[in-house]
């Protein structure tokens, strides 16, 4: 890490009663490239960075150079895992391995719930964040308002965001290495302390936040023996592992909208200790045949959305609802809003938030649950071809 970074976060994470909020630190050198879907880039003007707030951010400073970051109030030196990067040849740092934590006292603090989801009420949200491909600041979030205003949240530091529904809670992670990651909160009344630096495989296994904000299911990186798949609450503290032996849990999952249950992709939905829920044996059939991704599920897992992935398109976040399709009977369904690469999130109530690409415009729409729209907002036109996903979206 770059030492006027280093610094910065040292003198954030202090005693200082007024820490500095601005983290413009510099333009980002590097950011994850994918071979997905990509969309033609467009000019975007100046923005400014969300802040990095609290006293914890020094937390974010990489186990590479430090050796970890051990838990607040606790001395422990927390060992920094390290693993064999095939592409590179070499080996890189990625935090903390979960599964030791317990024997280096690391613990997270009880964030309390969210309080974020809430009902729509036949309107879209003031504000809302997407994932973007942008020319410039490689994949990054950006936050758009109804008032028209954009900014950048994580196009400059080290660090490439992943937001939770509520925008403030966020796992930054090390863009320099991919797999070094930390919870952190980005909200200017946060007072979050700090937690260990966490290894994360952010590309292959997607991150996914529970509805509810309170919730992070991911997956360290897959070239560790053993690789897990965990849910972490960081409403509670609690982290609960979700092994191999658990099947499609692993590496896989699409939560429901309940925040408590778990879609596994394929032909079943999953308690979060890993039994099961609810069978989807008419999807069977299906997946045996098609190259089908999970990509969304309702909230009463009637209906699912289905990425058609083709491998020459490579790995990416955003994952569009190619298919749609009853789980009972296994037939397709029509969405109530046309266009490409379509994205949808599903709502506890049983509405929709609908990203749909047409004509060279980036639509957003709310569908309610009778599958009529009852609100709708273009994106500016900077964004139309790049914007590949709604990530917030019930604003704290």
């Amino acid at each position: 890490m770059p030492e006027s970074i280093r610094t910065l976060l040292h003198d954030i994470g202090g005693d200082d009663p007024g820490p500095s909020r601005d983290l413009a630190a510099g333009a980002v050198n590097r950011a994850r490239s994918i071979g997905r879907r990509r969309f033609a880039a467009g000019a975007i003007g100046a923005v400014t960075a969300l802040a990095l707030a609290g006293a914890g951010t020094a937390g974010l400073i990489n186990g590479r150079d430090n050796g970890g970051t051990p838990p607040a109030g606790d001395p422990t030196t927390v060992e920094d895992t390290e693993s064999f990067e095939e592409e590179t040849g070499e080996w890189v740092g990625c935090g903390a391995r979960p599964q030791d934590w317990a024997g280096n006292g690391v613990e997270i603090p009880e964030r309390g719930d969210s309080g974020t989801e809430r009902d729509l009420e036949g309107a879209l949200p003031d504000r809302m964040s997407y994932r973007v491909l942008h020319d410039e600041f490689g994949e990054s979030t950006w936050q758009f308002t109804d008032a028209g205003e954009i900014e950048g949240i994580d196009i400059t530091g080290d660090f490439e965001y992943y937001p939770a529904p509520d925008g403030n809670r966020v796992v930054a992670v090390d863009r320099a290495d991919g797999c070094g990651a930390a919870y952190i909160e980005i909200g200017f009344d946060s007072n979050f302390e700090g937690a260990v630096e966490f290894s994360i495989e952010p590309v292959h296994c997607p991150i996914a936040w529970s509805p509810d904000s309170d919730k992070l299911l991911f997956t360290e990186p897959t070239v560790f023996e053993d690789a897990k798949t965990y849910v972490l609450n960081v409403s509670s503290g609690e982290l609960t592992e979700l092994s191999r032996a658990q099947g499609d849990a692993f590496c896989a999952g699409e939560w429901l909208a309940d925040s408590e249950r778990i879609w596994s992709g394929r032909t079943a939905i999953l308690n979060l200790d890993g039994t099961v829920a609810q069978e989807l044996p008419a999807l069977a059939e299906s997946l045996e045949t098609e190259n089908w991704l999970d990509a969304g599920i309702s909230a009463d897992g009637g209906e699912a959305c289905f990425d058609e992935f083709e491998e020459s398109q490579g790995d990416g976040r955003g994952r569009f609802c190619d298919v749609y399709v009853d789980t009972a009977t296994g037939q397709e369904l029509t969405l109530p809003v046309d266009g490409e690469n379509r994205q949808v999130t599903f709502l506890y109530d049983g509405t929709m938030l609908i990203l749909s690409h047409a004509d060279g415009v980036a639509t957003q729409y709310l569908v309610d649950a009778e599958g009529d729209v009852v609100d709708q907002r273009d994106l500016p036109g900077d964004f139309a071809g790049e914007v590949e996903e709604l990530v917030t979206y019930y604003p704290w």
